[in-house]
């Protein structure tokens, strides 16, 4: 075998294991719980993402018997907290779990101090990925599962050769490295990247430059000065370029999409992660992102909860916060089949914000589902 056929069966083989249907866990006995202490922010800048976490985790317990149902107590973890004495107070009271922080210079710190006697599950993850404990379980909603998710689907629509745009800071650059390495393990090419200002009213000429456009008018020009004559022309986008990938929020992206259609690469699929929609059904607003396909948490396009959604969506502060609710939910669901979860690491726990299952640094990992926008409206489509 040459290896180049060594490399193409090798992608058939991961293209078959992401096509694979997930096996879900059998949930038998759930772990008991009489008392859950919750390091949330009520105050400070992330006061209402606590909030709506605090939301999701009583919407949740209300699926279980009131007998099962274990007392919860909030620990304030607003802008300035001493974690180390938050923790040790906690241990000298009788919780069984501990769920927080969100922060990630607490959860930074905390690891160090988790132990048998009071695990914790946090609500974010540690950026050092080789520091982690027995007892610190790491959930949340991070963007780089949303990446891998889409890069997968990318290659299981078929389409190897990608562009990718990506804003110029810290978060659009994770998730933009984070598809690229997935996609490339998958047998992807990366055609060309670009980066871009948030904001940037020149995004236009960016776009051009990602597309190669002018090169095409350049091939025109030369065409038409040899002919002596003018052509109708569309220009042609080289390379074969067969995907984009676009990184950026709802008002990036209402600015961006327009602007390939535009740009002649309105059949060329498109792709993103679901930072561009708030989960707030608005046909106007999002006409323009009409086509785009996205990873997102489940819960958005289910039946679940439904009367709670319609409340939620009312609520001028829980409408745009709606995804931390679901994690919110998950985070009891991840504790009461924290044994199941950890007995069964090749297994997925159906969640609200995808398909839960632990590695071996346990943290919790997330499968969303695909989502495409059309009429202006997002719905679920098969992966």
């Amino acid at each position: 075998k040459t290896s180049e056929e060594s490399q193409i069966n090798e992608t058939q083989i991961n293209i078959d294991q992401l096509l694979i249907e997930k096996e879900e866990i059998e949930i038998t006995n759930l772990t008991p719980l009489n008392k859950i202490a919750l390091m949330l922010p009520v105050t400070g800048k992330y006061s209402k993402i606590g909030k709506a976490i605090n939301t999701g985790i009583e919407l949740e317990l209300k699926n279980y018997p009131e007998e099962y149902r274990p007392k919860l107590i909030i620990y304030d973890t607003g802008d300035q907290t001493n974690i180390k004495k938050i923790y040790k107070e906690m241990l000298s009271e009788d919780f069984d779990f501990v769920i927080g922080p969100l922060q990630k210079e607490f959860i930074n710190k905390i690891i160090n101090y988790g132990s048998e006697s009071l695990p914790i599950l946090t609500l974010n993850y540690s950026n050092n990925l080789k520091k982690y404990s027995n007892f610190v379980y790491q959930f949340g909603l991070l963007p780089e599962d949303e990446a891998i998710c889409i890069a997968e689907k990318v290659i299981i629509d078929g389409n190897n050769n990608a562009a990718v745009l990506y804003p110029d800071n810290s978060w659009g650059i994770r998730i933009a490295e984070s598809f690229i390495l997935r996609f490339e393990e998958l047998g992807g090419n990366i055609i060309n990247k670009i980066s871009y200002q948030e904001g940037d009213k020149k995004v236009n000429n960016i776009i051009r430059n990602l597309l190669k456009i002018e090169d095409s008018i350049k091939r025109k020009k030369r065409i038409e000065s040899l002919l002596k004559a003018k052509l109708q022309y569309k220009p042609y986008i080289v390379n074969d370029l067969n995907t984009i990938f676009s990184v950026g929020t709802s008002s990036d992206m209402r600015s961006i999409k327009p602007q390939f259609n535009f740009n002649f690469a309105e059949d060329i699929p498109f792709y993103s992660t679901s930072h561009i929609y708030n989960g707030v059904n608005n046909k106007e607003l999002n006409d323009d992102l009409n086509e785009i396909k996205f990873c997102d948490i489940p819960w958005l396009y289910n039946t679940r909860n439904k009367d709670e959604k319609i409340t939620f969506m009312e609520n001028i502060e829980k409408k745009y916060l709606l995804r931390f609710i679901a994690l919110g939910m998950d985070s009891i669901k991840i504790l009461s089949n924290i044994d199941n979860l950890s007995l069964n690491k090749n297994k997925y726990l159906p969640g609200d914000t995808g398909y839960l299952k632990i590695d071996e640094f346990n943290r919790i990992r997330r499968d969303p589902i695909i989502v495409q926008f059309k009429n202006g409206k997002a719905k679920k489509i098969p992966f």
